[in-house]
């Protein structure tokens, strides 16, 4: 495999401007640039460490397998752009509706804030949302079965025709999922938050 090279070892590079239209195997650092408007870019295997692109645009580029660490990209618009096999971790990524991505997409958030955001009616079969604080996000009418939900905070979230089959909440908090209108078959839970899940039941428990 390649080595990444470092966005700063190659003076050529400029590290506020993106002039490129391909990056390949290139670790991006310490990028503080709220508002950037990304325009039509490819990244291929690369690495964002510590960026800071808050309330940006990211407009018809390609992302591919490519990791994002300690990274604030909250309320940016990722519009027309394609993400395939995108990780998240330790990141803030508030406000984000995801919808406006190309389909299929395919991404993980680990230890990171997704809260505010949408990812109504998305197929998101597999994905991994762990120890994320995921307050109001909606995820309405998304696929989400036999995704890794575990250790997440899912306060004030909806779920609602969501198809939750297979996936595993174990030591996740604070969802409200109604066994009514959710696909919950074969989905784990684990004991109290378990307990959740009656709340839509007109039943006394002693």
């Amino acid at each position: 495999m390649k080595a990444q090279q470092s966005f700063f070892e190659n003076p050529e590079m400029d590290n506020s401007s993106f002039d490129k239209d391909y990056y390949e195997n290139i670790s991006f650092d310490r990028i503080d640039k709220p508002g950037i408007v990304l325009k039509e870019i490819e990244f291929y295997s690369c690495t964002f460490n510590n960026i800071n692109f808050l309330k940006s645009v990211i407009k018809s580029c390609r992302l591919e397998k490519c990791t994002f660490k300690n990274s604030n990209l909250s309320l940016t618009q990722f519009t027309d752009s394609f993400f395939t096999d995108i990780n998240f971790i330790d990141c803030k990524l508030t406000g984000i509706n995801w919808a406006l991505l190309h389909k299929p997409m395919s991404f993980s958030f680990r230890k990171s804030i997704i809260s505010d955001s949408s990812f109504f009616s998305l197929n998101l079969t597999g994905t991994e949302i762990t120890e994320c604080t995921a307050h109001n996000v909606d995820f309405e009418k998304a696929n989400l079965s036999k995704s890794n939900c575990t250790f997440t905070d899912f306060h004030g979230s909806k779920f609602s025709a969501t198809n939750l089959s297979g996936a595993d909440f174990t030591d996740a908090r604070n969802y409200a999922i109604n066994p009514n209108n959710n696909n919950i078959k074969k989905a784990k839970f684990s004991y109290p938050e378990v307990l959740l899940l009656l709340n839509f039941w007109d039943i006394i428990i002693e």
